[in-house]
């Protein structure tokens, strides 16, 4: 009887050490890619707030003859905001902003349409600043100025199409501008 306690026993270890080992999930590594971490510091009173960068500012369409002539705009402008964050207001109580991009050689200070093929003749885009004035991209000059307060500030803009032909043609229109911004 003993030897067969002994054997049961026995047995019964090495079917724990058996399920036990059955029971062990395995681990399996795979390569799942790169992540790429990317900001900056800035010494400046404010910082651009992230959906501020790279926006993609989708104006409605609008048809030829709301066009009109050459250097009218659309009359359908397109508002987008420039959001800035953790603001401090103790040297700097002002902000502006200039563009700079590529010019539309028909219309001094307005962006040319870049849409390639299948893009509009004939048709840039207008920008203007938060009091509703014109901008000239790569003038240097400023747009109105915001007061700040301290904390979160929101820099109004808008953009509109512009018929630099009397002669315009349907198509795409697509440009891109960088702005600075101007604390004082």
């Amino acid at each position: 009887m003993k030897k067969q306690a002994l054997a049961l026993f026995a047995a019964s270890i090495i079917a724990s050490a058996t399920c036990a080992s059955v029971q062990a999930a395995s681990t399996l590594t795979v390569n799942g890619g790169n992540i790429k971490f990317m900001g900056s510091v800035v010494d400046a009173p404010c910082a651009v707030a992230l959906e501020s960068e790279d926006q993609i500012v989708k104006i409605e369409q609008v048809t030829l003859k709301s066009l009109g002539k050459k250097d009218a705009v659309s009359g359908q402008a397109k508002q987008f905001y420039v959001y800035l964050t953790n603001c401090d207001v103790s040297t700097y109580t002002n902000a502006a902003i200039t563009f700079s991009g590529q010019t539309d050689a028909a219309s001094t200070g307005s962006l040319a349409n870049t849409a390639g093929s299948g893009g509009a003749v004939g048709v840039a885009l207008r920008l203007f600043g938060p009091d509703g004035e014109k901008m000239d991209v790569n003038s240097g000059t400023a747009s109105g100025t915001v007061p700040l307060s301290k904390g979160e500030n929101t820099i109004p803009m808008s953009v509109d199409y512009l018929s630099t032909s009397d002669t315009p043609t349907a198509g795409a229109v697509e440009a891109v501008a960088t702005f600075q911004i101007i604390y004082s």
